[in-house]
Parts: C-alpha cells; sequence; structure tokens
C-alpha cells in the first residue's frame, strides 16, 4: 500500500516543496527512513512511534518505508514528524484524509503527540501558497508567524491527535484557520534616547543623515567620548519596519531560533564582540544558518573598538556590504542569506586613544599611528560613507543641559526623508538612497551643471575612488531630501565631503 503527502525543507532562507512517501508491506517489522535523513529524521521512527501510540492510535507492526523525495536534497530537523506519522495512520488504514492534495503538514512530535515548533516557517508558508496548497497544517506557536502570509489559510493545532480529528472532516476546516490582525508597532527604545547625549551637535547631525540614507559610518574619538552610547541610540531614530521588511527579517531569524513565535517588528541591532568566530558573523556551518550580518538586515551591525577585529573578518564585510547579501556553498548547495544593513563601527584614533584630543596629549609615534589605522582594511574604509571625529565633552557641557532634541524628533525628519526616498523608488527594488545604482547616480549629475564641474576637481584634490564619488553624492542626495529639496545643491554636496575626509585626523591617517 502507498501513501503521499507534502511538506517542505529547507535551503537556507528559502524551502522547497518535499513528497513524504509511504509503503506499507507484510514481512518482518522495520521501519526505514530513506531520501538522506539526517541523524535527527532517522531518530523520529522512535518519536513517531510513540506519539502514534499515546494519540490512541495502533502503530501497524509490518515492513513500513518512508521516503523524503526528491531523495539528492539533503534533510535535516525534527521538521518531518507530523507528516511522517499522518502518511502512516493513512497507509495503515486508520486514517482517511480529505483533499490530501490541499493540504501539507509540519511540525515535530513529543513522545505524547504534543506538538513543537519548528524553524523557517514563514518561508514554508509561502512555497505552500505559491505552489497552490489551500491547508497548512502546523504546530500552534508556528501559526501566528505563518498567518502573516496570504492565499493559505494557517491551521494551528496543539497534537497529533487535533490535527487527525481536523483532517477528518472538511467541515471544521474552513473554520479553524488562524488569522491575525498587525498590532500597531510600539517604540521599545525609549531607555534609549538622544536625549540623554549632551552637545556633540556634529555627530548627532551626521547620524541622522546616515539614518535617513542608510549610509555606513564610522565614529573615531578619544576613550569615554561618547561613541558607543551615540551609536546605540541610532536604532531609536530609525522609523520601524514595513510589513514586508518585517516579514524578511522575521523569515531570517525563525532560521536562527524556532521557538520565536512572534513578528519582528523592531529594526535589528546587532553588536557582536570582536572575539566573535567567522562562521558567527557571516553565516555557515555544516549546515548553513544565517551569521550576524544576515540577523542586523534592515537594521544595524554595529562593530565596538573596530581596530581589534581580526583583519580576516574585516575583509569578509566586503562582499555583504556591496551586494546586500552573502552566499554560502556547502557541498553541492548554495545558500543566499539577505544582509542589506547599515554598518557603524567605533574606534579610537590611535593606540592611546587620545590623537587629536585637546586635553590629554598623545603618547604615540607617527609610524605607530599609520601602523594602526593600516591594519584597518583599505577597502572597507572605502565603504564606508561617512567619516565623524566624536571629541570629549566640555566640561560646560556636563553642567548645562540645554536644548537636546528626543529621538522622536530627530525619527520624525527621518521618517519623512524615507518618504520622499520611497516615493522616488517606488516602482523600482531600492528602498533607500545608498542603494541606488549607478546609472541613477550619473543621472543626478547629468542634471546639475555645477556637480558635473566640481566632482573632477574634488577627485584629483583628495584622490577619491570612484566608490568614495558615488558615495558622495548618495549622502548629498539624502542631505537634500533631509532638507525637502528636489536638486543636490553643492552645499549639501561640500557638507557631505566634510564627512569623508574631515575628521581631524586625515593628514596622519591617509599619509
Amino acid at each position: 500500500m502507498f501513501f503521499e503527502l507534502n511538506s517542505f525543507s529547507l535551503i537556507g532562507i528559502e524551502a522547497i516543496a518535499i513528497s513524504v512517501e509511504a509503503h506499507i508491506s507484510n514481512g518482518l517489522p522495520s521501519f526505514t527512513i530513506v531520501g538522506l535523513p539526517d541523524k535527527a529524521i532517522n531518530e523520529s521512527r522512535q518519536r513517531v512511534k510513540a506519539a502514534i501510540i499515546n494519540s490512541g492510535y495502533n502503530f501497524p507492526m509490518k515492513k513500513i518505508i518512508i521516503n523524503l523525495s526528491p531523495a539528492d536534497i539533503k534533510k535535516e530537523g525534527a521538521l518531518y514528524d507530523l507528516p511522517i506519522a499522518i502518511a502512516i495512520l493513512s497507509v495503515s488504514g486508520q486514517i482517511k484524509i480529505k483533499d490530501k492534495d490541499k493540504c501539507c503538514f509540519i511540525g515535530e512530535l513529543s513522545l505524547d503527540g504534543n506538538l513543537n515548533p519548528v524553524r523557517g516557517i514563514i518561508s514554508m508558508a509561502e512555497e505552500a501558497s505559491r505552489i497552490g496548497k489551500k491547508y497548512f497544517f502546523m504546530p500552534y506557536s508556528n501559526a501566528e508567524q505563518a498567518s502573516l502570509i496570504k492565499n493559505i489559510k494557517i491551521i494551528p493545532c496543539k497534537s497529533l491527535k487535533d490535527i487527525i480529528q481536523l483532517c477528518l472532516s472538511n467541515e471544521n476546516l474552513n473554520s479553524q484557520y488562524f488569522s491575525i490582525s498587525r498590532t500597531k508597532i510600539e517604540n521599545k527604545c525609549d531607555d534609549l534616547d538622544f536625549c540623554d547625549i549632551r552637545g556633540q551637535l556634529r555627530s548627532k547631525r551626521a547620524i541622522e543623515i546616515a539614518a535617513s540614507g542608510m549610509h555606513n559610518l564610522m565614529l573615531i574619538g578619544p576613550p569615554g567620548a561618547g561613541k558607543t552610547m551615540l551609536s546605540k541610540r541610532i536604532i531609536s531614530i530609525l522609523p520601524k519596519l514595513s510589513l514586508n521588511e518585517s516579514i524578511e527579517v522575521t523569515k531570517i531569524y525563525s532560521l536562527h531560533k524556532s521557538n520565536n513565535s512572534n513578528l519582528i517588528s523592531q529594526r535589528p541591532f546587532r553588536n557582536p564582540h570582536h572575539t566573535i568566530t567567522r562562521i558567527s558573523l557571516v553565516g555557515g556551518g555544516i549546515i548553513p544558518r544565517p551569521g550576524e550580518i544576515s540577523l542586523a538586515h534592515r537594521g544595524i551591525l554595529f562593530l565596538d573598538e573596530f581596530s581589534l577585529f581580526p583583519r580576516t573578518l574585516i575583509e569578509d564585510l566586503r562582499q555583504p556590504l556591496e551586494n546586500k547579501d552573502i552566499i554560502i556553498s556547502r557541498n553541492n548547495i548554495s545558500c543566499k542569506f539577505p544582509c542589506s544593513f547599515m554598518l557603524v563601527v567605533a574606534t579610537n584614533p590611535c593606540i592611546c586613544g587620545y590623537l587629536g584630543d585637546e586635553r590629554k596629549k598623545c603618547t604615540c609615534r607617527t609610524g605607530e599611528i599609520r601602523k594602526y589605522w593600516n591594519s584597518i582594511s583599505g577597502p572597507i574604509m572605502d565603504r564606508i560613507d561617512m567619516k565623524v571625529y566624536v571629541p570629549r565633552l566640555e566640561d560646560d557641557d556636563f553642567i548645562n543641559s540645554g536644548f537636546t532634541e528626543s529621538s522622536n524628533i530627530i525619527m520624525k525628519r527621518v521618517e519623512e526623508s524615507r518618504e520622499i526616498q520611497k516615493e522616488r523608488y517606488e516602482n523600482s527594488n531600492i528602498n533607500y538612497n545608498a542603494e541606488v545604482s549607478t546609472r541613477t547616480i550619473y543621472s543626478w549629475v547629468d542634471k546639475n551643471n555645477e556637480l558635473k564641474k566640481l566632482i573632477p576637481e574634488l577627485t584629483k584634490k583628495y584622490n577619491l575612488s570612484a566608490r568614495a564619488v558615488a558615495s558622495l553624492i548618495k549622502i548629498s542626495r539624502t542631505i537634500a531630501d533631509l532638507e525637502k529639496s528636489r536638486d543636490i545643491k553643492l552645499s549639501y554636496f561640500m557638507e557631505a565631503l566634510q564627512y569623508r575626509i574631515n575628521t581631524g585626523l586625515e593628514n596622519i591617517i591617509n599619509n
């Protein structure tokens, strides 16, 4: 006897359809799973058998073969427990599922028949909708995430027995599917606000520009100047994730954690330590998983004490910063993970940390300072759009509070700028000014005769690369959006240039 139903497997962030085929015949009792299963799937034989018995059904004492097709793709995890159990009960004649071709199943079984959550549920729900499935049976704690996907009915269940009872009656299915309405997203960064920071007006202005266009930012300054404090508050001025962005981010985090049942509504802020391993940063492993750069997708990757990160890790940032995704290859499988993030790095200007400080003299020799900066990858420095020197506060700044803008006030300006960008790139895959192509940049310059004359002069004077010039134009466009200007004025371009070259340390760093 033969029975077949549908389930899913994950390759990176994408899901593919898997057929769970069950064959039962007379002979010595055995239970075999084929189709490149990993150890967790082979262990499902014990889980499935116990779950079927504890749910009040009989486990057939016959020769059982389960095939996970296509057989040339490696399967991993305990997510096939539920479809295997349903297939065995169906092929043995104990249950009969109506409209099985419209149904798909996923879930890990406990020994008592209860269902545990699985990873990657949003990707699976998207694929189920794409191939035309009508009902998707899954663990209850996964249902909220999966319900974001349209054109498929999510059937949440807490146990194997619940699913069997629903499968036997179509009348119950149409009333059991799960649906949610997206609740209003509240700001969870109330404890991190720019009103806590005194002074540092130039740094705040640079951060506002960087946040508006998602430009990469470097903060340079002596110890205690407030680089980390400023960086951690950038997340409080970023606009909230749109629904599509929330789904993108949640797909990545659902691969990272199976028990994360909520929609990711806040932009990620990832702050790895400089002792992080290469796999933890870029992703990978025997079964590829997203690393910190993918977990920072649509948010911020903050690297504090940037000079302490190994050079190999810094070099690994090149391709993700350029392409906004990373491809990890393992044997015959290549997994692509999105990683469109805003890179924020903080570093001291020298080994002692006091180069450029007005109150404490730097004790480093010029050669040591040059060696210190040469240890940081030149190509990565070229990909950092804005470099800002953060000085230590004056004595008066600690006493006189003055007026400091809150994060909510700054965020309103950033949101207005983002709305302008959204309208401009409405019919494209671009979300922010930092993502625009060279063709778009050329079109901006061609319309501006003043810029066309000025750019060659500045390129020669400051020895700017083509990437640096493109970055300056993007930042200028962001400044124009903040000022609600249709055109890029020369003053905007010169301000952008200041953030690119005028750190106060350029004479030493660039020589």
